[in-house]
């Protein structure tokens, strides 16, 4: 029998437990996430003039909380800044097709698809349309991006960096493309510049006092530090607040005026093809005179409905073009959402118009300045993205063009009215259309001479221009000589400058236009027609008209039958005009014993021009007054920079000098003298028996125990702690109040703005 193992079992000693990670999130990271949150908030809010309804804020703002959800889970994975930016660009293409669709069902690719689609157009419509834009489909996708973009990354750098100002990149990079993305003026210069900044410093400086603790411990002076911090940014957010209110907006860098917009310049206008909706003898193919073109609803009567506002002359014909008014940054043909916004005033109307299928032009129908804009349910359902408009020449266009049953319903305001003589003109000008107008010189200075003011001699203009004028639309086989077109040739010797003069509306409004623009008045040609009592609009009922800038910048209406003759011209050769002398202008002898007519005082031009030259500005007394402040304010800002600055110092023995000099420069603003190069027992007693008169003898036996006491913790062998720092502290806060006890009050105020202490004093030896 063998003998029993009496050997113990050894056990393998247990592996030793890796400890815990420390999470990433921690809970102070709740107040960066809640400030990132704020400043994407405050980005997207300049969209808020862009948009119409609250879709585009639901949108943005449901994609900063996801975006910051999904930091959050992959950070606390101890995943990195560009797995989260992978996440989040993953999940937004996710979810471009359903924003698209307007439905949260994934379909597969088709899904995909859309969401692809939707980001290469989508922000061509958000560039390309007029605001505001209805909230909806595929320009949701801009402020879904920047919401998570900013929140998202913003969120993941604040937990994850230790960089005090980096987490402030994302949203300020957002604000920036918002801003570039929005309209030209800024919705709140207030809130999106004077309340992000300050939002953004304070963020920063909290994350800089968090991070600086982390590496070298709890800062003493934490609680001054932020409220030091907090008064800074509040003082520089009301400075730039007053500028803010007072100063004018400066232009900015917008990406819609880097969009190419419609190119309306190519199309054939009303007034080029003028003669089809004239008489004709032989009703020739396109010839719409008596035929009924539309039918208008809810129109005044006599109201105008323009087809085409046409504002450029190339020597050849009058066209419609963008960027014609250099006083607008709308004057563009853009797309069109249900709603506009427009600065023109007047009273409001609902109108409906419902064009036949004679209409085939792609000039749309509308009167007044649009507010809103929609195409009725027998319409087609893509109608709405064919259309242009131009809120400057409040003309709308398709790019194609009006079908039968495109029926449209538009809130318009009636803007304009009839030009009057005493109104005075714009200035201004188009110098290229003034050049234009040249050849027309000669009937513009024989036929204005004698006006004393511009508008005295364009009214005098036109009523020689109908006088002599004859109206002929060509209609008869014995007309042919007067042809068509509003070329330079056929304006001038084939029209104002041969005889007779005759044409009809195409060119005389187009005559008049440049005519008046020759005499230094801004003038556009306008085709349309006034809307009869029934409503029903012919070809018959066209006509065109030219409307003139006035001071106030607003366009008013020079009605046809002022300028257009309706004699006909005499039955002759075909030939044409001959061509038409002007005599010089011989002005008037006045008789014996008659005064000369005065003539209208002219307006105060250096009045004008100080008032357009003079911007807002900002008021020198507010400067003076702002200087002022701060040069009081700088004495004891310093002294208060300082006192911080002494009571952080990171060597604990720092803070006990520090300490003792408080002490000491608090005395010498007080007005007593404390030579320097003293030790710290010497100037205990130089406090103590002050020599200037006022004050009188002071407790120097506890100035002397502050004194060894401050001497004893700065050349100690062993470090001191900071709880025994932050004591002597209080100790000298007392022993400081109660040197100005038997000051006089005059001499405590001027010690508070005394830049004695920020001196060096005058040496004074060892004692």
């Amino acid at each position: 029998m063998s003998a029993p193992d009496l050997t113990p079992h050894l056990r393998p000693a247990p592996r030793p437990r890796r400890p815990p990670r420390e999470p990433v999130v921690k809970s102070f990271h709740v107040w960066d996430l809640v400030l990132v949150f704020a400043l994407t908030a405050i980005a997207l809010v300049g969209w808020e003039s862009t948009f119409n309804g609250p879709g585009w804020w639901v949108a943005g703002g449901l994609a900063a909380l996801v975006g910051i959800l999904v930091a959050v889970l992959v950070v606390s994975a101890h995943g990195g800044v560009e797995l989260v930016t992978l996440a989040l660009l993953v999940g937004y293409y996710l979810v471009s097709g359903p924003i698209v669709e307007g439905t949260p069902r994934l379909d597969g690719l088709r899904t995909l698809e859309a969401g692809v689609r939707a980001n290469s157009e989508g922000w061509t419509v958000l560039l390309g349309t007029h605001p505001r834009i209805d909230a909806s489909g595929a320009v949701l996708i801009a402020p879904v991006l920047l919401g998570l973009v900013s929140a998202g990354i913003g969120a993941a750098l604040a937990m994850r960096s230790t960089r005090a100002a980096l987490p402030l990149v994302p949203p300020t990079l957002v604000l920036g493309a918002v801003l570039m993305l929005a309209q030209p003026e800024p919705v709140s210069v207030l809130l999106q510049g004077v309340g992000y900044g300050t939002l953004a410093m304070l963020w920063m400086r909290l994350r800089g006092l968090r991070i600086d603790e982390a590496a070298h411990g709890r800062d003493p002076a934490r609680a001054w530090r932020l409220v030091g911090s907090v008064a800074l940014v509040v003082v520089v957010a009301l400075i730039a607040g007053l500028l803010a209110s007072t100063g004018g907006s400066g232009d900015r860098l917008l990406l819609s005026r880097t969009l190419a917009p419609y190119e309306v310049e190519q199309l054939s206008t009303p007034l080029d093809e003028f003669r089809d909706f004239t008489r004709q003898e032989r009703r020739p193919d396109g010839n719409v005179f008596e035929t009924k073109l539309f039918t208008v609803e809810g129109a005044p009567t006599g109201a105008r409905l323009r087809l085409a506002t046409l504002d450029t002359y190339d020597g050849s014909s009058w066209r419609a073009d963008n960027d014609t008014d250099p006083t607008r940054q709308d004057d563009r043909f853009l797309r069109l959402s249900t709603t506009i916004e427009n600065p023109s005033s007047g009273k409001e109307r609902r109108i409906t118009v419902r064009p036949t299928k004679k209409y085939t032009d792609p000039w749309v129908p509308t009167v007044g300045a649009l507010r809103s804009f929609q195409f009725l349910g027998s319409a087609r359902p893509d109608a709405q993205s064919h259309l242009r408009y131009n809120p400057a020449t409040q003309t709308a266009v398709m790019d194609d063009r009006l079908e039968k049953g495109d029926a449209y319903l538009f809130t318009t305001a009636l803007t304009g009215g009839l030009l009057k003589q005493r109104m005075s003109p714009s200035d201004r000008l188009d110098t290229e259309l003034y050049d234009q107008a040249a050849f027309l010189q000669p009937a513009v200075e024989a036929w204005a001479a004698g006006a004393k003011y511009p508008m005295q001699a364009l009214f005098q203009v036109a009523a020689r221009l109908k006088e002599v004028g004859r109206y002929s639309s060509g209609s008869e086989p014995w007309e042919s000589g007067f042809r068509p077109g509003h070329s330079e040739q056929r304006l001038g010797d084939g029209f104002v400058l041969g005889d007779p003069t005759a044409g009809d509306d195409e060119q005389y409004a187009a005559t008049m236009a440049l005519m008046a623009t020759r005499l230094g008045i801004p003038a556009r040609v306008v085709v349309g027609a006034v809307v009869p009592r029934s409503g029903t609009v012919r070809g018959k009922d066209v006509q065109a008209w030219v409307e003139v800038r006035i001071e106030d910048g607003s366009w008013r209406t020079l009605p046809t039958e002022t300028f257009m003759g309706r004699k006909p011209p005499e039955r002759g050769g075909l030939e044409g005009p001959e061509p038409r002398t002007f005599p010089p202008f011989e002005p008037p002898t006045p008789e014996v014993g008659e005064e000369p007519e005065a003539e209208e005082p002219p307006a105060d031009e250096e009045a004008e021009d100080s008032a357009g030259d003079s911007s807002p500005g900002v008021p020198w007394r507010l400067v003076v007054l702002l200087l002022l402040v701060l040069l009081v304010a700088a004495i004891p800002l310093a002294k208060l920079v300082r006192r911080r600055r002494r009571l952080a110092a990171r060597r604990v023995t720092a803070r006990y000098a520090g300490a003792w000099l408080e002490l000491v420069d608090r005395a010498r603003d007080l007005g007593t003298p404390v030579p320097g190069g003293l030790t710290r027992p010497a100037e205990a007693r130089a406090v103590a028996h002050p020599d200037d008169g006022v004050a009188g003898d002071r407790d120097v036996g506890s100035l002397l125990t502050l004194a060894a006491e401050a001497d004893a913790r700065i050349y100690g062998a062993d470090e001191p702690a900071a709880a025994d720092a932050a004591a002597f502290w209080a100790l000298v806060r007392d022993r400081r109040s109660g040197l100005a006890a038997d000051v006089p009050l005059r001499r405590r105020v001027w010690a508070v703005f005394n830049p004695a202490s920020l001196r060096p004093p005058p040496s004074g030896g060892d004692a």
